[in-house]
């Protein structure tokens, strides 16, 4: 099934790369800001390092195709890959205020105690500070997560990106750098905290159909013992259902 999308942020041809290569990673970020309307005019009118992603979802679960995803932008940042990474692979952005600050019973976004910053949707509290950065993070929406399914669906069937993540949710290890299916920024980035721990990993996994692997890329359905299933992997199928793979076509709207 293909994803509704709403065309109508879209960025001019010289704010991304028209290379057209391989698609082999999917990297699912947060804006840490305010609506998709938002991100998209700062990409557009602000950022000339033609930094952005394919798509925005929004808090309603409007999926908005920034640019065909046939193409590329930066999106990840790892210094010294001259964008290698970000060529193999198809970003999305969640928009979502990000880390918050607690003051007493209310919690305020973007480091700032204003009226005009203070937070007042569901928030995610870690128990502790993440990464040395925050506790409390502004939840992503049941809405946002149902489009994050279906858009990571879609794209693994268009795309033929592997379907498989990381075991380890939180972590930061170097090599997933070289990882083939769905990752976080955070997997990549020690200094980033998109996705935050609130993401829900496990209904991606078990709506996307996903193998959980190591940075390796290595199934522990593989690993694992008979005689001792690891109680984290029960949603995990062993008959995965076969896919209906289709060329990706680059003659969408651009």
């Amino acid at each position: 099934m293909i994803p509704e999308f709403n065309t109508t942020l879209r960025l001019s041809r010289d704010q991304y790369f028209l290379d057209v290569g391989y698609k082999n990673l999917i990297g699912l970020h947060h804006t840490a800001g305010g609506s998709a309307v938002s991100t998209f005019y700062w990409w557009q009118n602000y950022d000339q390092r033609r930094v952005a992603t394919a798509y925005i979802v929004e808090r309603d679960g409007t999926i908005f195709e920034i640019f065909n995803p046939s193409y590329w932008a930066f999106h990840l940042g790892l210094a010294g890959t001259g964008g290698a990474h970000d060529y193999r692979s198809i970003g999305i952005e969640l928009a979502s205020e990000g880390g918050l600050i607690a003051r007493g019973s209310r919690f305020y976004a973007f480091d700032l105690v204003s009226p005009a910053t203070e937070y007042t949707g569901k928030v995610f509290d870690y128990g502790k500070r993440w990464r040395n950065s925050y506790r409390f993070f502004a939840g992503y929406t049941e809405e946002q997560m149902n489009a994050a399914v279906e858009l990571v669906n879609y794209l693994c069937i268009d795309f033929a990106v592997p379907r498989r993540t990381p075991a380890a949710h939180t972590d930061y290890i170097p090599e997933a750098r070289e990882y083939r299916g769905i990752i976080g920024h955070h997997h990549v980035r020690g200094d980033k905290t998109d996705l935050h721990p609130g993401f829900a990993w496990d209904t991606l996994i078990r709506r996307c159909d996903l193998d959980v692997t190591d940075f390796e890329g290595t199934s522990y359905l593989a690993k694992r013992s008979k005689k001792s299933p690891s109680n984290d992997l029960v949603m995990i199928r062993n008959n995965r259902r076969k896919i209906s793979i289709r060329k990706s076509k680059t003659d969408r709207l651009i």
